[in-house]
């Protein structure tokens, strides 16, 4: 088996070279046959994947945080299906949300060698169209874990920007949440569900993905998460916000549901609208604005994930 590397070299603001580092040692001391690139700026592993196809590689291995998963799965999805190389993940970012879904090792010296056993079995990918921050046109990226509109991407603003680095991974987004959540204001969002129109009132957050691991260590029930060709969305709202700050707890504990301003649902399309809410936000990286439109693509990428 060839692999191919893409780094990040910012991954958790740049203190992830260390672990590069070993991670280039023990394939060395395997005599592993790989190559890699490091990444100088944002979008760059999107354009890297598309072009490794695996006439060239056997597995393309993303070296970063879940941000960086995300760009090379939309570079593999930029490619026809015959020409794809398998997924590899090296999660040495902050938030290790897609590793944990797909029950891949975070450490770095366990994950290698996982890496290096691992069997390819095929996953579910979303599909995001939305609207750029850089020209508004309209643009289709791919991801492996979720996309938010309203909360989610002032959290994912001021988390990156500052708190975890100061804070960590929990202490940093926990901060970020309560910060925005004080000066966020309740908004209105139209939704298709598939073939069915949802209005929603005192929206705090709207989530839509695979991922039951939402920002370190929130959490939907993983059991109603099946990698079967459809997503789930979670709406969470509420009038007052001091009311959901003490329902905060259930999204650690994996119980969120049981909030009444909760709604979940299933479904393999939906299409968000909203005059009050603009951002977009998936794998953690604020991307682009409303109107959005958030798909399924069942069974499109093998991923090194199962151990024979």
């Amino acid at each position: 088996m060839k692999y191919y590397l893409i780094y990040n070299p910012t991954a958790r603001s740049g203190r992830s070279k260390i672990e590069f580092k070993k991670i280039i040692e023990i394939l060395k001391d395997r005599n592993i046959d790989f190559d890699y690139a490091l990444t100088t700026k944002k979008d760059e592993a999107i354009d890297i994947a598309s072009g490794i196809t695996k006439n060239k590689t056997d597995v393309i291995v993303a070296v970063g945080g879940d941000g960086t998963m995300g760009e090379v799965i939309t570079g593999l999805m930029r490619q026809s299906r015959q020409n794809r190389p398998i997924l590899g993940v090296l999660h040495i970012g902050t938030s290790p949300d897609f590793p944990r879904y797909h029950g891949i090792p975070i450490q770095t010296d366990e994950a290698t060698d996982f890496l290096l056993k691992a069997k390819p079995a095929l996953i579910d990918i979303g599909k995001v169209a939305y609207h750029s921050l850089i020209n508004g046109e309209i643009t289709t990226s791919y991801f492996g874990c979720n996309v938010n509109i309203g909360l989610g991407p002032q959290i994912a603003s001021k988390y990156g920007n500052r708190y975890r680095t100061i804070l960590g991974d929990f202490g940093g987004t926990l901060l970020a949440t309560l910060v925005s959540l004080a000066f966020y204001k309740n908004a209105k969002a139209s939704l298709m569900v598939d073939d069915n129109k949802i209005e929603l009132n005192n929206l705090i957050n709207l989530t839509a993905g695979k991922d039951p691991y939402l920002a370190s260590g929130m959490r939907v029930p993983v059991d109603i998460c099946a990698n079967d060709g459809k997503m789930f969305y979670l709406s969470l709202q509420s009038k007052s916000k001091i009311k959901l700050l003490g329902q905060l707890w259930r999204l650690y504990k994996g119980n969120i549901l049981d909030f009444p301003g909760a709604k979940f649902c299933r479904a393999q399309k939906i299409v968000i609208e909203s005059e009050d809410l603009s951002l977009v936000e998936f794998d953690g990286d604020v991307r682009g604005c409303l109107p959005a439109m958030v798909e399924i693509m069942p069974c499109e990428i093998p991923l090194l994930k199962v151990i024979s």
